[in-house]
């Protein structure tokens, strides 16, 4: 076991937590991750309702005993407040927010004794999640997959900054896919690491063989940020459907227009029926490290044991490192 003040307030064994997945976090690969001894998330916006997110964590419940929570992303499309109260019907022991300010949804999150995490891309954002009462935040970096923000600053600055500004965990997200990752994410004062890319080249995993197997083939200079021009930076697989959403924005293109290749419609096509030349592909600078497609439990036992590898390094042969991790015990 890694104790940090994450895995004690999420009741988890290592602070390796599943990332939120649009159209991919469903109940197989988020109880993988938990069996496994982090945290997976099943992400509500897979669903059209809240019956239907229910149904899914009552299929995570039947296949580990271990916490699952549900990753909620605020945004303009559709309201949310149903999947936040089918949380708290559920007992879910957390829920990672991300967009709009979840502020209106914390009295009934700690009514229920439901652990608020929200995901913020600076400083500034993570001040004010802290302001109004979240358990712990998760730090985007410039590296990540997703949107990480318009600020354009890496985890090597960004964590620390993050770490010093505030009295609440800090989870560190963005190109963290071993064990070598996690350890630099605890060396710059995170007490945890999110996970996206390298779970989606996982066995559990909906996404389509296509999707995975771009995954193994692209290197860490293979991502670029589409949608600079709308203040709503993502990054990306490389691709020519990128281009052309780059080349777009070059000429002015407004939402309207881009929204074909960036939807959801396009994406669900991307990464539900394998044409990658539909829309874009969610993906961080961490797919560079990416080598083959495991099932998720492996990942977890992996990170862990090269980041007691790592620390045995660090500290010597005397494998002093190994005690944080739990020498001696079983795989996850």
């Amino acid at each position: 076991m890694l104790e940090t003040r994450v895995t004690k307030l999420l009741g988890i064994r290592y602070p390796i937590i599943l990332g939120g997945l649009q159209l991919l976090g469903r109940a197989p690969l988020a109880a993988a991750v938990s069996a496994a001894g982090g945290l997976g998330l099943v992400t509500a916006g897979c669903f059209a309702d809240a019956a239907a997110l229910r149904a899914e964590l009552d299929l995570a419940r039947r296949l580990t005993d271990r916490p699952v929570g549900v990753n909620i992303s605020l945004g303009i499309r559709r309201e949310m407040d149903e999947f936040f109260a089918a949380c708290v019907e559920a007992g879910v022991p957390a829920v990672f927010t991300s967009g709009r300010n979840p502020e209106k949804h914390v009295p009934a999150l700690k009514r229920a004794g439901i652990k608020l995490v929200h995901v913020v891309p600076a400083v500034r954002y993570a001040r004010k999640a802290q302001d109004i009462g979240a358990d712990a935040v998760v730090v985007v970096g410039f590296e990540a997959g997703g949107h990480p923000g318009m600020d354009e600053v890496t985890n090597l600055a960004l964590i620390p900054r993050a770490c010093d500004a505030l009295s609440i965990p800090v989870i560190a997200a963005g190109a963290v896919a071993d064990g070598r990752g996690l350890v630099a994410a605890l060396a710059l004062g995170a007490e945890g690491v999110q996970v996206g890319s390298r779970f989606v080249a996982t066995v559990e995993c909906m996404a389509h063989e296509k999707v995975k197997q771009a995954y193994l083939a692209a290197a860490e200079t293979d991502t670029v940020l589409v949608e600079k021009s709308l203040k709503n930076a993502m990054r990306v697989l490389r691709s020519d459907v990128a281009q052309k959403v780059l080349d777009l924005e070059a000429q002015g293109a407004g939402v309207e227009k881009l929204l074909p290749l960036i939807g959801g419609e396009a994406y669900a096509r991307v990464v539900d029926g394998g044409d990658l030349s539909a829309g874009v592909l969610s993906c961080g600078q961490g797919v560079g490290l990416i080598r083959e497609i495991l099932p998720a439990g492996e990942v977890v036992a992996r990170m862990v044991a090269e980041a007691r590898a790592v620390l045995e390094r660090l500290n010597g042969t005397d494998g002093g490192g190994n005690e944080a991790f739990g020498a001696g015990e079983g795989k996850a």
